[in-house]
C-alpha cells in the first residue's frame, strides 16, 4: 500500500502487504515521521487508520509545541453532528446553485443521508463510516443513481469540513463509491409513435410530444415551448425551461440566464406548432403551454405545467394504443437521437442539439445506435491501397 501523506510535516501511514484491499485486510500500518532533531523514525502496530493518524497528530503537536488556548475552527466544526453541518453548508452553498441543485442536494440529505449518518460527529468519519453508509442503501434497495447522488452530496459536505481543519485524513480516499449501472434506454419504433399520436387527443399533450420528438427537448424545455423560438423555418432556439417543482421559467441544464441552444426544427414539427398557435394563442411573453386563458392559474397560481402533468395522461394514451413497452414521455427524445444518428448525423451535432454537458454523455447514452463504421471504412481503405 503506498504510504498515504498527511497536512506537510505530520509525517505518513502505510502498510507493507500486498493485499487487494490494503485498509480491510488485519496487517498493522506503519507510521513515519521526522522527530524534533530532523531524524526520519518509524513506529508500527497500528491496527486502523485512525490509530495511526491520532499518533501522528500527537507527535506533530508535541514537536510543535501547545498549540494555543481555545478550540480552532476545525475543532469547533470536528464537534458538530452532520446534520448541523450541512444545514450551514447548504444555506452557503445555495447561493452559488441553481434551484434544481438546491432540491437535488436537500434530498440527498433529508432522505437517505441525515437518517443513517445525521447523529455523527464530522470529526469520526472514516472510509469504513463511508463503506458502511453505501452499503446501508444497497440494502435499503435504494435505487443506483440516487446512491450516487447522495454519495456525491456527502462528500462535498466532508471535503467542505476536512478544507477547514475538521480532518486530517480524506476519508473518501479509500472508500468505494456506488455503481451506478444505468437502465437500458427503450425508444418507440415510427409505427408506435404514429399509433400513440393518433391515441392523443389532448392538444397540450400532443404539442410536448411533438417537441420532444423532433426538436429534442427535454420535458421542461418542451412545456417553455415559445413562439419566439421560431428563428428560422427550421430551427428553434431553446431559451429556458419550466423548472418542474416550483413551475416558472428557468435557465437551462448546464447554462446561465441569457444562454440558449439551438436544434433544427423539421418541417412536421412546425407544422404541427403552427396549427396549435391558431386555437391556441401565446402569452404575452411568448409562452404557449399555459392555463391561464383554459380554466385560468393552475395549482400554487402558476399558469405553467408541473413536471408530472402530462404523466398520467400519456400512460392513458399507452393504454389505449395498446402499447405495453415500459417506454416514457423522456423516451420521446431518446428518439430523436437514434432517428439522428440513424440518418448519419455526425454525434456531436448531436451532442450539442440535446444540450449535453459533453459528448461522452451522448456517446454513452448512444453508442449502440450509431450505425457501424468498419465494414465502409474497410471499403475505403482497400480502394485506397
Amino acid at each position: 500500500m503506498a504510504a498515504r501523506a498527511l497536512a506537510r510535516g505530520m509525517g505518513t501511514f502505510f502498510k507493507e502487504c500486498t493485499c487487494k484491499a490494503p485498509t480491510r485486510c488485519p496487517h498493522p500500518y506503519k507510521i513515519r515521521y521526522r522527530d524534533a532533531a530532523g531524524k526520519q523514525r518509524e513506529e508500527s502496530g497500528y491496527g486502523t487508520q485512525d490509530k495511526a493518524t491520532a499518533r501522528l497528530t500527537e507527535l506533530y503537536q508535541s514537536k510543535k509545541g501547545a498549540q494555543k488556548a481555545g478550540p480552532s475552527d476545525g475543532e469547533n466544526i470536528a464537534a458538530q453532528s452532520l446534520d448541523d453541518f450541512a444545514s450551514n453548508w447548504i444555506s452557503h452553498r445555495a447561493r452559488g446553485l441553481k434551484d434544481n441543485s438546491v432540491e437535488s442536494y436537500e434530498r440527498a440529505l433529508t432522505v437517505h443521508i441525515a437518517p443513517r449518518l445525521g447523529s455523527r460527529k464530522i470529526g469520526t468519519f472514516t472510509a469504513s463510516t463511508v463503506d458502511n453508509f453505501v452499503g446501508d442503501m444497497m440494502l435499503d434497495d435504494v435505487g443506483s443513481a440516487a446512491q450516487v447522488n447522495a454519495y456525491k452530496v456527502l462528500r462535498l459536505v466532508i471535503n467542505s469540513a476536512r478544507r477547514r481543519g475538521a480532518l486530517t485524513l480524506d476519508p473518501f480516499m479509500d472508500a468505494t463509491p456506488p455503481d451506478h449501472q444505468r437502465k437500458d434506454i427503450v425508444i418507440p419504433t415510427l409505427e408506435e409513435l404514429n399509433l400513440i399520436r393518433h391515441h392523443a387527443h389532448d392538444e397540450d399533450l400532443r404539442l410536448v410530444m411533438e417537441m420532444m420528438t423532433g426538436c429534442g427537448l427535454r420535458n421542461g424545455e418542451a412545456h417553455a415551448t415559445n413562439v419566439n423560438g421560431l428563428v428560422s423555418q427550421d430551427v428553434y432556439r431553446i431559451n429556458d425551461q419550466i423548472h418542474g417543482r416550483q413551475r416558472v421559467p428557468a435557465p437551462l441544464k448546464h447554462r446561465n440566464w441569457g444562454e440558449f441552444r439551438e436544434t433544427p426544427m423539421p418541417a412536421k414539427t412546425r407544422a404541427y406548432l403552427m396549427q396549435y398557435t391558431e386555437t391556441h394563442p401565446a402569452d404575452s411573453q411568448g409562452y404557449l403551454l399555459t392555463n391561464g386563458g383554459r380554466g385560468g392559474a393552475g395549482v400554487g397560481g402558476s399558469p405553467y405545467y408541473s413536471g408530472n402533468a402530462f404523466r398520467h395522461k400519456w400512460q392513458k394514451v399507452l393504454c389505449a394504443a395498446g402499447i405495453t413497452a415500459g417506454y416514457t414521455m423522456y423516451s420521446l427524445r431518446h428518439f430523436f437521437a437514434s432517428n439522428c444518428l440513424a440518418m448519419g448525423i455526425p454525434i456531436t451535432d448531436v451532442a450539442e442539439w440535446m444540450g449535453h454537458k459533453s459528448i461522452e454523455v451522448t456517446y454513452r447514452s448512444y453508442r449502440h445506435l450509431m450505425p457501424s463504421s468498419i465494414g465502409r471504412a474497410a471499403k475505403l481503405l482497400d480502394t485506397a491501397i
